[in-house]
């Protein structure tokens, strides 16, 4: 029972990791607001973004407005590890992330609105020849917010805002597992003994882990907007928690390793596994038979886990200066020690002997943005920015699944006003991440990570592209 119960540690051990990853956060809800680095606390767009940026902002709208756009995500990343210098090219796809809202004023005062955008997302491919394909080489993360949004303008100074959101997750894990790390679960073999310690190299693949888990939480966004006169506004948005409780499956198959038993394994006084028995054979032998869909370890079975997404706080500040020019500043505080100890559970396990804890540690974090908005004529509005956040995971947590850190971008953007009623949107956003050094394996038994694990050195940067069609009736 021992030994199932670490082989059971092994499959779930990055599960948490990749649902934690929600520390990803997408901030590019708009073209507007990207090409100006995200700002708009005190002065969100006038394309109905304003439910995510600030609710308070539908406050005092004229008419309708639609608008629908797209951010590109092209990320690109490495790992070198320690030892032999390797590098090994994340092979991410190019990833698209949708927006959508649509505010209409009821009376002068009165605004409502609903918008549809994924301020969470993450997908990380890793070729299977990288030793991190052992915490997780194919990982995706989704995160669909839908949220009803209605504001108020108390005077004609101050506004108030907030909104519903009905958050749809979702994630999924590919990952495989090690057969020199693996405990040899046979009796008479003393608890620890692992296939390694019989001549098996690290890094022998013998089965793959699919997981698969989703939620449907609820979160509420709160804003208001103070302007102080025609010239200077402040802002404040507050982004409370939501908790996901994940269900999820895990699914298994066995990876064929082609190898023999280097040397004899002597398993009681009078048994004895003897080297040249092939390695396949045995995992499926009658009395181990580990991928018995009925009574194997690796047999189909649910995992859950608790996580919970945190509190955000924005603060913001405007001031128009002649000549159609907009200046803007944000400062974001996220509270990201919510996502601290992780508990994976296996129903099916009354006794709890297959459960796990991680330790994540997650710090909160700051964030600090600028931007930059000049309005040449009635056609044409040009925007920049700049902005800086630090990275939640501590360093004996970053991991292929999400290997963040601290991060500086510029940003540029421009709209075009094409009609009476429709114009678009366009942003550009270059993210440069700090290296960091990292790990590739995840600790076992409910160890808590150190340092010690890190074994080579993360690089990331990205291309954003961004692109906006809004229409007012």
């Amino acid at each position: 029972m021992q030994r199932s119960v670490q082989y059971a540690l092994m499959l779930c051990a990055a599960f948490p990791a990749l649902v934690g990853a929600q520390g990803f956060a997408i901030y590019e809800q708009g073209a507007c607001a990207m090409g100006r680095a995200g700002t708009g606390v005190a002065a969100p767009c006038d394309d109905g973004s304003a439910m995510y940026f600030n609710p308070a902002g539908l406050a005092g709208i004229k008419g309708g407005r639609a608008t629908i756009g797209v951010t590109l995500l092209d990320v690109k990343g490495s790992f070198t590890d320690d030892i032999y210098q390797q590098k090994t090219d994340l092979d991410d796809p190019l990833l698209a992330v949708p927006q959508a809202y649509v505010a209409f004023g009821l009376t002068p005062k009165l605004g409502v609105g609903i918008g549809l955008f994924a301020p969470y997302g993450l997908e990380t491919q890793w070729p299977l020849s990288f030793d991190g394909r052992f915490a997780g080489y194919d990982n995706i993360l989704r995160s669909v917010y839908l949220q009803p949004t209605v504001a108020y303008q108390v005077t004609p100074w101050l506004s108030l805002g907030a909104g519903v959101d009905i958050a749809f997750g979702s994630v999924e894990l590919n990952q495989r597992l090690d057969l020199a790390a693996a405990p040899v679960p046979l009796p008479g073999v003393p608890p620890g003994t692992i296939f390694g310690q019989f001549g098996i190299a690290p890094g022998t693949d013998f089965a793959n882990a699919h997981l698969e888990a989703t939620h449907t939480s609820v979160a509420a966004h709160f804003g208001t907007l103070v302007k102080v006169n025609d010239r200077v506004s402040f802002g404040a948005r507050f982004l409370t928690q939501a908790k996901f409780d994940y269900s999820g499956t895990a699914d298994f198959q066995q990876v064929p390793t082609g190898l023999v038993v280097p040397a004899d394994i002597p398993v009681t006084a009078t048994d004895t596994i003897h080297a040249g028995t092939p390695i396949d054979g045995l995992l499926g032998a009658p009395g181990l038979d580990l991928f018995n869909p009925t009574t194997g370890v690796f047999r189909s079975q649910p995992v859950t886990t608790t996580v919970k997404n945190p509190s955000q706080l924005a603060l913001g500040v405007a001031f128009k200066v002649a000549s159609g020019w907009t200046l803007l500043g944000d400062y974001q505080l996220t509270w990201w020690d919510s996502f601290d100890v992780l508990e994976i559970k296996f129903p099916q396990d009354p006794s709890g002997a297959l459960g796990r804890t991680l330790f994540e540690n997650y710090q909160n974090t700051s964030g600090f943005r600028f931007g930059a908005e000049w309005q040449k004529d009635a056609k044409w509005t040009f925007r920049g920015g700049y902005l800086y956040h630090q990275g939640a995971a501590p360093d004996e947590t970053v991991t292929p699944l999400l290997p963040e850190g601290d991060r500086n971008e510029i940003t540029a953007g421009a709209a075009l006003k094409l009609s009476k009623g429709l114009s678009a949107d366009v942003a550009y956003q270059y993210i440069r991440q700090n290296d960091r050094r990292g790990r590739t394996r995840e600790p076992l038994f409910n160890q808590p990570p150190t340092t010690g694990l890190n074994n080579g050195l993360y690089t990331f940067h990205a291309h954003l592209f961004g692109v906006s069609l809004g229409y007012k009736f």
